[in-house]
């Protein structure tokens, strides 16, 4: 389903490795992050016992806050106005994975979460969310479950876009410039909690990654490092 960028009024954008990358100059950017699931079939599972799913269904984890601020970098990135989704299979065997990826169309056999629809967790303890197959809603899974919207994505990439409203940008050198300083931005507003949990980025480290790399590269870098997430540019016709 994620196919390479289109070419046509493209620039090329020389990255580090001695190959170009073709980055679109007008186009829709998306964040994923991509998860795991598991897959829960019997009626021990937590989420039947309390009547909320019915089995077999999934569960996406969540990254504890004690451990990472991947989740709330997230928000705040959704918050600044880039659209983000958690993207989490739908299936769980071997053979499902092997034939979608043949077939490209892993993406379509998955499920999206926004992370402003997760909303801010509850704690530092392990949450994540449970969901099934082909259902409109899933549920955050804490002491208090909070249902949750579920994206589905059997069509592809591009109703999901067209729901969120992801406008066209334009991209190029610039526009990625500003992109990378965007997740900058996040990350310094965000020190106050790293410092809580005694952890902590080095922000003129990192400006200096990205005013020295390509724009390109830069954006990747940061989005990669800090938020784990993939950038994904549409076409902007869609």
């Amino acid at each position: 389903d994620l196919h390479s960028f289109p070419t046509r009024r493209s620039s090329d954008l020389h990255i580090g490795g001695g190959y170009d990358l073709k980055v679109p100059l007008r186009g829709k950017p998306v964040f994923l992050q991509f998860k795991l699931s598991d897959y829960l079939r019997k009626r021990s599972a937590r989420e039947y016992q309390k009547g909320l799913l019915d089995v077999p269904y999934y569960r996406m984890h969540l990254r504890p806050l004690r451990h990472s601020d991947q989740h709330n970098l997230l928000l705040d990135l959704e918050a600044s106005g880039e659209t983000v989704f958690y993207i989490a299979p739908e299936f769980h065997l071997p053979q499902e994975l092997n034939d979608f990826y043949l077939r490209k169309v892993v993406v379509r056999h998955s499920a999206a979460f926004s992370p402003a629809d997760i909303g801010p967790l509850p704690d530092d303890e392990a949450h994540y969310v449970a969901f099934e197959r082909g259902a409109p809603t899933g549920f955050r899974c804490s002491d208090d479950p909070k249902e949750i919207r579920k994206q589905s994505l059997k069509d592809g990439l591009a109703p999901l876009i067209k729901l969120a409203d992801v406008q066209t940008r334009i991209l190029g050198p610039d526009g990625l410039r500003s992109m990378a300083n965007r997740m900058l931005d996040v990350l310094e507003r965000a020190e106050g909690r790293f410092n809580l949990r005694e952890k902590s980025v080095d922000m003129e480290g990192v400006r200096r990654i990205t005013s020295n790399r390509s724009p390109s590269e830069a954006v990747g870098y940061v989005a990669r490092t800090f938020f784990d997430a993939e950038l994904v540019i549409l076409p902007s016709e869609l």
